[in-house]
């Protein structure tokens, strides 16, 4: 490649970054595909729009997977915000002191959940898949126990119409909220101590006490960021839709762990950027769009993202050293050759 390109800085990202490469052939290829659909201001907008929520909940749920766990309550804390914040609102009114109690009481929600799945996990030998997996269940219980398993439709609440239905430049809030998010989760795993920690008791918790890291306590806020970003979703959800449920988010987990997965962080724990899960998550975003303007049946979106974290699971797991399918590529390669 002719060395001038080569230190182009666009060039640079680009090559430094396969997932962008894909992601920018991904929308090459649905523009093709639609005649033109695709890649329009209102289109690119809506992505924006609907990868938002993901990007919020995985900005959160990145440090539950790069500390070395994984935490499938992001849906459940998400209902549960939304739930309690519009239950406090339908019970109290719409005046501020009655709304700032009620987005108080749902962003507690979720870090007091974050709390108790910490405590847990950093001190006790369970799997951090089924616990969580067990208590997202628990939490769609009490979800369904605040609403009476009822819509609880949320009117005329200034704050919640402001952030569900006003655009700055064009752009809704909860994208800026996103960007917030991602801004803030950047700063705490690239410039400061607890960002080396996270990634060092990631890699090896072991290691990482013996050199005096104190990995109990950093998992634990972790999770509680985890379980705080996911409530903060849920809170913009409500006031996206102007309402609550007993299913609301409902599965959204699986979206956010493939993005995670797809973006390149390491179901291992200990490796990954929160850049690359947003990437993962216009990936996943882009797909799903991609597949509805060309008209494939919803039935199959859920197959396809399956596969697409098959695919990134067998790559991260290529790369480790000793693994079976690391050995195996490598016999291979030996054949090959």
């Amino acid at each position: 490649m002719n060395e001038k390109l080569k230190n182009n800085p666009v060039m640079k990202v680009l090559l430094g970054n396969s997932r962008l490469i894909v992601l920018l052939i991904m929308v090459v290829v649905f523009t093709v595909l639609t005649s033109g659909k695709f890649f329009t201001y209102k289109n690119l907008i809506n992505i924006l729009y609907a990868v938002s929520l993901y990007g919020i909940m995985i900005t959160g749920a990145a440090f539950a997977v790069l500390v070395g766990g994984i935490d499938r309550t992001v849906s459940g804390n998400a209902a549960l915000s939304g739930a309690v914040v519009a239950m406090t609102i339908l019970t109290r009114g719409v005046g501020g002191g009655n709304v700032a109690l009620a987005i108080f009481l749902g962003l507690g929600c979720g870090a007091l959940s974050g709390l108790i799945h910490g405590l847990i996990l950093s001190r006790f030998n369970i799997p951090a898949f089924l616990l969580t997996l067990a208590t997202n269940e628990v939490l769609y219980g009490i979800v369904q126990f605040v609403t009476g398993n009822q819509l609880i439709y949320i009117r005329e609440c200034a704050l919640m119409d402001y952030i569900g239905q006003v655009r700055w430049l064009g752009i809704p809030i909860p994208v800026y909220i996103m960007i917030a998010c991602v801004i803030f989760s950047y700063i705490v795993l690239n410039h400061t101590v607890y960002g080396r920690q996270i990634y060092s008791v990631g890699g090896n918790r072991i290691s990482s006490e013996l050199s005096g890291v104190p990995a109990r306590r950093d998992i634990l806020i972790a999770y509680i960021i985890s379980g705080f970003m996911g409530a903060l979703a849920g809170f913009v959800l409500s006031s996206m839709n102007q309402q609550a449920s007993s299913t609301q988010a409902k599965n959204y987990e699986n979206d956010v762990l493939a993005a995670i997965v797809v973006g390149g962080v390491s179901m291992r724990g200990g490796s990954g950027t929160i850049q690359g899960a947003i990437l993962g998550a216009f990936l996943i975003g882009v797909i799903g769009n991609g597949m509805t303007l060309i008209g494939v049946d919803a039935i199959y979106h859920n197959m396809i993202k399956g596969l697409i974290i098959i695919a990134a699971i067998s790559i991260d797991m290529a790369s480790v050293p000793g693994s079976p399918l690391n050995n195996f590529l490598r016999k291979f390669k030996k054949k090959k050759a």
